[in-house]
Formats: C-alpha cells, sequence, structure tokens
C-alpha cells in the first residue's frame, strides 16, 4: 500500500476526560487516501452515526475488511496493532478511545483480573450505543455539562466493555452451550434488527462463533434454534403493535421483518390460531 497519510475529517470535534477522549468527525466527501493510524496503546471504540457506505480497512499489509457500516453499528479495535483505513463514502461518526490504564484501575477497583486487551468486534451493541448518544451533548456544550452525569456515563460505558468485551467474555459455556453473554447478545442483536432479513452468520459471528457452534450452542440454551426463537420474536412485536390503532397491517407486517401482510397473516395464524387483524379486533 502507498499513498498513506493522516488526513482529518470536515469537522472534528474532542472531549477529554481522565478516562476517555471523545471524538464526533463527519466528513462529507470521500477521502481517496489511505490513513494510517498512530499505533498506541488504546483501545478505540467507533460509534456510527450515520450509515458508512463503503470502507476498507488494513491490519499491517492485510485487508481485513472491505463493506459498509449500518447506522447504530460498533468497532471495537486495539491501537496497538498496524491499522490502515481507506474511507470511500461520507461518514459520521463518533470515536472514543480508551487508555489501557484506564480499564486496569477499572478492574483492580472492582477486584477482577486486569484486561490486556479487549475483544475485537464489529457489530451491533444497543447499550454502546445509546450511551454514546449521550457523549454529543457534551461535545456541543463541553463548558455546561454535569459533571455527575458525565461520570456516570463514563461509568457505565466502561463497565459495560469490561463485562462485554473483557475478561467476562471468557466465561465457560454451560456444558457445551453458549456463555451467557454470547445468548444475551445474541437475542439483543436479533431484536435490535427484526426489520430486516438476519442471517445465522451474521448472528454467529456477533458471538464470535461458527455457524454451527452457534446453532448447537443457541437450541442447549434455550431448547428452540435461533430461526424458531426470532419467528417468535416477531409474532410477539406484531401483537404489541397490533394492540395499537395507528398500525396498519402493511406497516407492521414490515416492521416485524415480514416480506409483506400476506406473509404476516400465514405466520401470525399459524402461531395464534387467528389471522391477526381477526385477533386485533378481539383484543377491543
Amino acid at each position: 500500500m502507498s499513498n498513506e497519510s493522516c488526513i482529518l475529517a470536515e469537522y472534528t470535534k474532542t472531549l477529554s476526560l481522565p478516562e476517555l477522549a471523545i471524538t464526533h468527525a463527519r466528513q462529507q466527501s470521500p477521502e481517496p487516501h489511505i490513513i494510517r493510524i498512530p499505533q498506541s496503546n488504546h483501545h478505540s471504540v467507533i460509534v456510527q452515526l450515520e450509515e458508512f457506505r463503503s470502507h476498507k480497512l488494513w491490519r499491517g499489509e492485510q485487508l481485513v475488511y472491505h463493506g459498509s457500516h449500518a447506522k447504530g453499528s460498533v468497532a471495537i479495535t486495539h491501537l496497538q496493532d498496524d491499522w490502515r483505513c481507506q474511507h470511500l463514502s461520507s461518514y459520521n461518526n463518533l470515536r472514543i478511545t480508551i487508555p489501557a490504564d484506564t480499564l486496569d484501575q477499572l478492574t483492580d477497583d472492582v477486584g477482577q483480573k486486569r484486561i490486556h486487551r479487549l475483544v475485537e468486534m464489529r457489530g451491533y451493541d444497543a447499550t454502546i450505543y445509546h450511551l454514546a448518544q449521550l457523549f454529543l451533548p457534551m461535545l456541543e456544550q463541553p463548558d455546561s455539562r454535569n459533571q455527575l452525569l458525565t461520570d456516570h456515563v463514563t461509568q457505565a460505558f466502561l463497565s459495560h466493555l469490561v463485562q462485554g468485551y473483557g475478561n467476562g467474555r471468557h466465561e465457560k459455556t454451560r456444558g457445551g452451550g453458549l456463555a451467557h453473554w454470547q445468548e444475551r447478545r445474541a437475542k439483543e442483536f436479533m431484536a435490535a434488527h427484526l426489520a430486516r432479513g438476519i442471517s445465522l452468520e451474521e448472528v454467529a459471528r456477533h458471538c464470535g462463533l461458527s455457524r454451527a457452534h452457534f446453532s448447537r450452542g443457541f437450541k442447549q440454551n434455550t431448547g428452540i434454534m435461533a430461526h424458531v426463537w426470532l419467528h417468535h420474536l416477531r409474532i410477539d412485536k406484531a401483537k404489541h403493535m397490533l394492540v395499537q390503532p395507528d398500525y396498519s397491517l402493511p406497516a407492521i407486517a414490515l416492521e416485524c421483518g415480514f416480506a409483506d401482510q400476506s406473509h404476516l397473516t400465514r405466520a401470525f395464524k399459524k402461531v395464534t390460531g387467528t389471522p391477526p387483524g381477526v385477533w386485533r379486533k378481539l383484543q377491543f
């Protein structure tokens, strides 16, 4: 690779706190150059505030990712690695940089084993995404921020990282099933993406497993296959929306991940024994 540089986004605003640094970066046009990210003993968490349509990422000379990032997606990496990236479309994201010492202090305070590295992840984490939103007002008006709120949000953010991506991720599985964090993450991911098609490979990758391992483990933990659990979750959400008269059946079908109203009707009747329109009338 050649033509490397370190290009700043068109808009950046940074807030440095004792535990971490937060940068809001926005670029409206592609950056054709390859950017080499300075190496350091820091963890990086990037949260996409808008869809990032095209992006390349290298570790050393190896291309490890070429694709898009959906709004709300999260990437966790360690900056000790030799990272390079190329932004091929506009982006709007929040970048949170955490020194290793911060996590050492947090684990020491609670008597937990120190974390050498957070587990690398590219996917969706609802907790990280929503906590990150709370950092934005602090960036826009740093002088007026509530210090107590800042401390609470920062500690909640760091605690979630330690629990979800630190030593807690390495707990033993239950007799060959999924670890608690894996089951929780799979369910959260499926619940957050009901409105679109989700492949088992995607969910398994989000948990750091192969499709076969994930499928076996999920069934062992829950007693049902993952696609069945997802199907029932879609039906449950449809029920919740059906008792709200403002939603039409076509809108409910799309919001719950069904192809159309006919697909919703067939699936709903098979599970409940009643078509959704009739079921709705019976609730009032």
